[in-house]
């Protein structure tokens, strides 16, 4: 799979067996969160996540609980560490698959400000009450999604919905360091409205240069398209379908980690 991001070739290529779907959208068969906001065409938006004081006590609640997971995961770092230079702490891949471990599926009870605050404002910009407990198995939980600069800890191009696991939901992209034009998620807008077979995909989830991931990878798009960085800012989110492309966001800074809060919210019932 190659593809054009940040007017650079980009290009990965997954093993296994590939498949091509039918003429069917998977969305026009599922719970749509965007469908009655303004931004349902293109599939995503960029919006405000907090007042200014909620967000400066959100960052801080969050830079202190990733320093405490980094150290649990055996990272030493002194006490004013810029997060956007976590690269600069690993000395080898074990010792990154290490860290990554503490920094996914936590639980959100641990969640910056509280779940239940970022639930009400997520309800708010949906128009349509929210919840972080995925239905499907009953989990409540985020993670950390942390792209060092210069490797390939970033996902192939991909729709989440390929796991029915992920079947009705809204997905959140929160920016916390060096996610910038060079780094942020990537995705394509309005393909969340394509067509099985405008795509073709691995069988089953990814291997990629020997890295594994749980979800199957774009492998061939039959037509034009744009992959695009909404890049949102500081104090904002990036809501988007999971229905959308996304991924394939490699981390193009020359020295910063990208380091975001990916997590999902189904409607509550």
């Amino acid at each position: 799979m190659e593809y054009q991001l940040n007017n650079q070739s980009i290009s990965y290529l997954p093993e296994g067996k590939k498949i091509s779907g039918s003429n069917t959208i998977l969305l026009h068969h599922s719970i749509d969160l965007t469908a009655n906001v303004p931004w349902h065409d293109a599939g995503y938006a960029i919006e405000q996540l907090y007042h200014k004081n909620q967000f400066t006590d959100f960052f801080n609640e969050t830079k202190n609980l990733l320093i405490d997971l980094w150290r649990t995961a055996g990272l030493v770092m002194p006490g004013d560490f810029a997060l956007d230079q976590y690269h600069t702490l690993i000395g080898n891949q074990r010792q990154h698959l290490s860290a990554l471990e503490q920094t996914k599926l936590i639980f959100t009870n641990k969640f910056p400000l509280g779940i239940h605050t970022l639930e009400n404002r997520i309800s708010e910009i949906c128009g349509i009450q929210v919840v972080a407990k995925n239905p499907f198995d009953h989990q409540s939980v985020f993670h950390f999604r942390v792209i060092r600069p210069n490797s390939n800890d970033n996902n192939p191009l991909h729709r989440d919905t390929w796991l029915e696991e992920y079947a009705g939901c809204i997905n959140l992209y929160i920016p916390i360091a060096g996610s910038n034009a060079h780094s942020s998620l990537s995705l394509i807008p309005g393909s969340h409205l394509w067509p099985e077979n405008k795509v073709e995909r691995t069988e089953h989830g990814a291997q990629i240069n020997e890295i594994k991931f749980n979800v199957p990878a774009v492998s061939k798009i039959k037509g034009k398209y744009e992959l695009v960085r909404p890049d949102p800012k500081e104090n904002e989110v990036l809501v988007f379908s999971p229905y959308l492309i996304h991924g394939g966001a490699v981390n193009l800074n020359k020295n910063q980690t990208r380091i975001s809060i990916e997590l999902r919210l189904w409607k509550k019932h």
